[in-house]
């Protein structure tokens, strides 16, 4: 796998029970959305279990051409050996919300380990807002995820994501083997942000310091141009973070630590509340479950 952490070669020789490539253990989505009209389609879905996509919803009043697609995983969560390779395609001028029906739990692992490598694609005029729930690091679980954006011209970006280290309610804090995560922007060939996240059972020692005594970790990348006259606007009053700009003017990108995950949550609503107000000129749809503060 290219930019495979070299820490994870040890493990790549590992066997698991069910060998790599097995019934269940290669899950492969390929999206893509194009627009007809005033209204985008979900104009391919090909998946491979345990990938699975829901097909495209309409429920925003806002915009009623806007297809919101949910990732749906059968399975309990993400165990060794395990291996996700996604797609994604919005055509010229098309706009789409993605997200997963729950947070991706990253099981522990006695060999192997466990990636998820997705490519996106946005065409010039295009618009995603892609927040995947959080990530669970379970004890002694090993995880490597790549996320790598193209966009052509003006084409619009929300993606955030949260890092959980572990089940804290149960007292389980950095006790994962290994925790990698790449994200790439690039914007007409440029690369605008590299961003590489690499933690080990040695930084367990050192998470004071990472996280400044905090549990949960957010990033949120905004590209966009008009976003950036609303940066003085972003208030971060309900946790420890900040907001700076991207190069060239693209955009912003926010990261964020808190001891309470909903109020990370909350946050992450008002980006991207102001990302859809920027790009639109109108709110974002209350999407909030009975069970929680924020959720799809």
């Amino acid at each position: 796998m290219n930019d495979l952490p070299q820490c994870f070669d040890s493990y790549a020789l590992e066997e698991c029970v069910l060998p790599v490539g097995s019934a269940g253990k290669n899950a492969v989505a390929d999206l893509c959305f194009t627009k007809s009209g005033e209204k985008t389609y979900l104009s391919r879905n090909y998946n491979v279990t345990p990938a699975k996509v829901l097909h495209a919803l309409y429920y925003d009043e806002l915009r009623p051409g806007m297809p919101y697609v949910i990732f749906v995983n059968p399975t309990a969560g993400i165990i060794e050996g395990d291996r996700y390779t996604y797609d994604i395609r919005l055509d010229e001028g098309a706009e789409a919300f993605i997200t997963d029906n729950a947070a991706t739990k990253i099981y522990r692992m006695d060999s192997n380990y466990g990636s998820r490598i997705t490519n996106v694609s946005l065409g010039a005029g295009s618009r995603l807002e892609y927040i995947p729930k959080e990530n669970i690091a379970f004890a002694r679980s090993r995880w490597h995820q790549d996320v790598t954006f193209n966009l052509e011209g003006d084409a619009a970006l929300f993606y955030s994501e949260i890092f959980c280290p572990g089940r804290i309610a149960r007292g389980e804090s950095w006790d994962f083997d290994a925790y990698s995560s790449r994200t790439k922007i690039i914007q007409d060939g440029k690369t605008i942000a590299i961003d590489n996240l690499l933690w080990t059972s040695e930084d367990k020692e050192r998470s004071e310091t990472l996280f400044g005594g905090m549990n949960y970790y957010l990033t949120a990348y905004m590209i966009s141009t008009s976003m950036l006259s609303s940066k003085d606007n972003l208030d971060c009053c309900c946790v420890h973070g900040g907001i700076s700009e991207l190069p060239y003017e693209c955009g912003l990108v926010a990261k964020a630590l808190s001891n309470d995950i909903d109020d990370l949550k909350d946050f992450q609503l008002s980006l991207w509340n102001a990302f859809r107000k920027a790009e639109t000129g109108q709110e974002t749809p209350n999407l909030r479950m009975q069970y929680g503060r924020f959720g799809f």
